[in-house]
């Protein structure tokens, strides 16, 4: 990835975010942080939900980004999801109907 120019509108944003070892989509990005002391700016790290995402865990940007996810909780706000949403549709699993 050194010397590529990226767009984050286009490259970053709302892009599939994949664990590069399961390939299993871990998330979307939501926001970009960049270090606007260098020159130029770069990017440091990705946002998904509550989660920060440093640069050095980016493995690959195509279609999707892909992540080194070690060390990485991506997955802390699933259960909530479920249980305060998805158990609550009628027919998802748990849900009384």
């Amino acid at each position: 990835m050194t010397g590529r120019i990226l767009h984050a509108q286009l490259h970053l944003l709302d892009r599939q975010l994949i664990d590069q070892s399961t390939g299993r989509l871990v998330g979307k990005v939501d926001d970009v942080e960049f270090d606007l002391e260098a020159d130029p700016p770069v990017v440091c790290a990705l946002i998904s939900g509550q989660v920060r995402i440093p640069a050095r865990q980016i493995a690959e940007i195509d279609t999707a980004v892909k992540l080194d996810t070690r060390g990485l909780d991506l997955t802390a706000h699933e259960a909530w999801v479920e249980e305060k949403i998805i158990d609550k549709i009628p027919g998802a699993g748990h849900a009384t109907e």
